[in-house]
């Protein structure tokens, strides 16, 4: 699939907020040790496994990385954006690693931004909704040929659980990470239509309370991948002066 497609988004937009339910409070109660929500996805610093698109990659071990074109800035895009795309692809979000997106704006553009890759103005969710809705649901069509081509069934009669395809005639089932072994990649992507994609009933991810991924590295004060952090040191009373820096 080395064909990037633009896609417009759907005229059904969702909010950040809408998309990650309890991004702030239940997140925290999470990192702590609490029940109830979806274990967090990770961060990464490079994607792994085979690329069935610009946007995911599938190890053997069934890691999937999903990346990411917003900005973090404790906003939660960087969680939400792959979340959609993960959402469409029915992936166990427990085995998905987010990677910040390279500068390509032909194909990580942000769509509300005349395709720049822009973060701003509470914009990401809404703008990048209906197109990643539609590369995770392409990726999906992709593991859903090749399992079908493996198991040599007709493909209407395969559906997926969380990161497995499943012949329910048969019993027989592929994890993504099996069928991204021996997946051939289509030049073009598939073509999806607006009534392949779930129905909202059919939502395992958006409008869940999902752990946002750089929540636990914050919380536990560890380093994020990329750059170093800095704090900014003060002096004790007016007119002091900066002695020497502290690195820690």
């Amino acid at each position: 699939m080395t064909k990037h497609i633009r896609v417009r988004s759907a005229s059904v937009s969702m909010s950040r907020r809408q998309v990650m339910v309890g991004v702030t409070g239940l997140s925290f109660a999470v990192a702590f040790g609490k029940s109830g929500s979806a274990v967090a996805a990770a961060l990464a610093t490079e994607r792994a496994g085979k690329a069935l698109s610009p946007w995911v990659s599938i190890t053997p071990d069934g890691t999937i990385t999903i990346m990411s074109a917003a900005t973090e800035m404790g906003q939660g895009s960087m969680t939400s954006l792959p979340l959609i795309i993960a959402e469409e692809l029915d992936a166990d979000w427990s085995k998905v690693r987010i990677v910040p997106a390279p500068p390509i704006e032909a194909i990580y553009g942000n769509p509300g931004f005349q395709g720049m890759m822009y973060t701003a103005g509470s914009n990401a969710v809404t703008s990048y909704y209906g197109p990643l809705r539609t590369f995770g649901a392409q990726v999906r069509r992709v593991l859903l040929d090749n399992a079908a081509r493996k198991l040599g069934v007709p493909i209407e009669e395969l559906t997926t659980e969380p990161s497995v395809v499943v012949h329910a005639k048969s019993g027989r089932k592929l994890s993504y990470g099996d069928i991204a072994a021996i997946a051939e990649v289509p030049a073009k992507a598939p073509e999806i239509k607006p009534e392949d994609l779930k129905k909202p009933g059919q939502f395992r991810l958006i409008g869940r309370d999902v752990m946002r991924a750089e929540l636990p590295g914050k919380v536990r004060c560890q380093r994020c991948p990329g750059p170093e952090h800095a704090l900014r040191r003060r002096a004790a009373g007016a007119g002091g002066r900066l002695g020497a820096g502290q690195d820690r």
